[in-house]
């Protein structure tokens, strides 16, 4: 999912794209067996709720944008990523369809959906992570405050150097993402809930999306 290359507000959602910095590392352990844990760590996971905080970064350090919001992610490529007002935005996908929704533009924008984690690093708590070995070489960094996974693409897209997924125990607490152009994208999990049962209807009203009326629609292929 590269289609995102904006920036000023837009560029929150992009950075959910690269959706998904450098910690300081004590032990790091870099070889088959970080993605072995790590998969261990995401293969269990059937649904992941969360709060959000987001804050992106520039080259330099300096702070560009901050947000806040709520995700849902559910097996299969189910993905839905509100960011609040004022800036907010709609990322929804129901696993085929990706829906992308501004209120303040009044515009959603249809696309096909790439359950790619090589494209959409989100994709990671979504099932994606019997891709991940394909993809990523992987190392750990641990600390007193959880495990940190560190991702850098065997194959450079040109969209992200390098994604850092941190854990306290089994649930994830922090996405860091820094991209191309160093710039670092620091979200910071909160009140999360693993593998909550969620009725047909559930899943129907969190991961599929109708236009409001009077909104332009763009169709994307």
């Amino acid at each position: 999912m590269n289609q995102f290359v904006s920036f000023g507000p837009r560029r929150l959602v992009c950075s959910l794209y690269l959706a998904l910095a450098c910690l300081v590392p004590t032990a790091v352990l870099a070889d088959d067996s970080a993605a072995t844990q790590l998969k261990a760590l995401l293969q269990p996971l059937v649904t992941l709720r969360a709060d959000f905080s987001q804050r992106i970064f520039s080259a330099d350090g300096y702070e560009i944008q901050s947000s806040q919001g709520e995700m849902h992610v559910a097996r299969p490529g189910k993905l839905r990523w509100i960011i609040a007002p004022p800036m907010e935005q709609w990322l929804i996908s129901d696993g085929s369809t990706l829906w992308l929704y501004d209120p303040d533009l009044e515009q959603v924008i249809i696309r096909p959906f790439q359950q790619s984690i090589a494209d959409t690093p989100a994709m990671l708590f979504g099932g994606g992570a019997d891709q991940l070995e394909e993809n990523y070489s992987v190392s750990v960094s641990r600390s007193e405050d959880g495990a940190s996974y560190i991702l850098k693409p065997l194959v450079s897209t040109g969209l992200y150097e390098q994604i850092t997924l941190v854990f306290s125990g089994e649930t994830p607490i922090q996405i860091i993402i820094v991209d191309s152009l160093a710039q670092r994208t620091d979200i910071v999990l909160s009140n999360a809930q693993r593998n909550m049962p969620l009725s047909e209807e559930q899943i129907d009203a969190l991961f599929n999306f109708i236009p409001p009326p009077g909104v332009d629609i763009l169709q994307d292929d």
